[in-house]
């Protein structure tokens, strides 16, 4: 059994090196032609879902891997927004993909994404957390809230304080943090209540700052789990629809939208989920986010924060078992976000 095990991973996870188009500098600064006054509420903004598989797992490639890009690589694609989802492992802060454990540490994510700002100080980064608590004991999910919130408070101003109606001028240069779970010893950034992975989205979660407590109407979609092609259907519409509520919705209202999910897994088992998974998501779902911006592009657009799959890559090549590869958009798609800001 052993060997049989081995000999899948071997197939699923075996992949030529991914070809990374060629960036202008403007796709490092691209924010310099937004305008101060400018909520960030009323932006398109590209983000990455479970960004920091893009720096590798400490397992085998076939399962939990959601991005080809380093995280530098992704900024410099134009990503700004960055789901990181930290679990304390002795004492200190790691990025997980659930209970696949990432090559890069929660600070020296952070420390990449600084250094793209001080290098671009027109910029700002958002990062989207959640505790992976699945990756923890007893114990170390007691240390996660003072452990994360240190690692967060010793960026000092780099850190953004949340405003419901902050603007891109109050933001350029910093880093926003959202998370899922409240960290303590730092009061910047905001937590998020009322999350929702229902197919029917939710337009009444709440975002919190923790520097004055002042808050702001979320909507979400988070429909992680397409399955089946009933699911993919209810994916696909549930994506639009949160578009749609995104384009409408009045000044000072958040939108995250994840095109994000996993369309298959190992022997149908639900806890086992395959790179191959992600990616059958990403080809289906990007096309159609692509062909949704292009027949809905009017003067002012703002479809909120969109999290994908393998940002900055338009063609995924195979492995040994799915040869042909997958087109999965992502540069495309990471291209019509930026673009409908303008």
């Amino acid at each position: 059994m052993l060997i049989i095990l081995t000999i899948i991973l071997l197939l699923l996870g075996s992949r030529m090196p991914v070809v990374v188009p060629a960036r202008s500098e403007d796709a490092s600064k691209w924010m310099a032609r937004l305008s101060d006054e400018q909520t960030i509420a009323s932006l398109s903004l590209p983000g990455t879902h479970d960004a920091a598989t893009g720096e590798g797992l400490c397992f085998s490639s076939a399962f939990g891997v959601t991005q080809a890009l380093s995280l530098s690589e992704q900024w410099a694609s134009g990503v700004r927004a960055f789901d990181l989802r930290p679990a304390v492992r002795n004492t200190v802060p790691h990025i997980y993909h659930g209970s696949l454990k990432t090559k890069i540490s929660f600070s020296a994510a952070l420390d990449t994404i600084a250094s793209k700002l001080a290098q671009h100080p027109t910029e700002f980064a958002i990062v989207l957390m959640r505790e992976e608590s699945d990756s923890e004991d007893e114990v170390e999910r007691a240390l996660w809230p003072q452990a994360v919130g240190k690692i967060i408070d010793s960026l000092g101003d780099r850190a953004a304080i949340f405003s419901p109606e902050m603007t891109v001028g109050e933001a350029r240069g910093k880093i926003l943090f959202l998370t899922r779970n409240a960290y303590s010893g730092c009061n910047k950034g905001a937590t998020i209540k009322g999350w929702s992975h229902s197919k029917d989205c939710t337009v009444n979660a709440q975002i919190t700052s923790l520097t004055d407590s002042s808050t702001a109407r979320l909507q979400v979609q988070d429909f992680y789990a397409p399955i089946d092609e009933k699911k993919r259907n209810d994916k696909e519409r549930a994506v639009a629809k949160l578009l749609s509520l995104a384009a409408d919705a009045p000044a000072g209202v958040w939108s995250i939208n994840f095109a994000s999910g996993y369309s298959s897994t190992l022997f149908g088992r639900t806890s086992i989920v395959t790179t191959e998974g992600y990616k059958q998501n990403a080809a289906r779902v990007h096309p159609m986010i692509i062909e949704y911006l292009s027949k809905n592009n009017r003067e002012e657009n703002h479809w909120g924060i969109i999290f994908m799959d393998f940002a900055g890559v338009d063609k995924l090549p195979g492995n040994l078992l799915h040869w042909k590869g997958h087109d999965v958009q992502g540069e495309t798609l990471l291209r019509a976000i930026i673009e409908s800001n303008f």
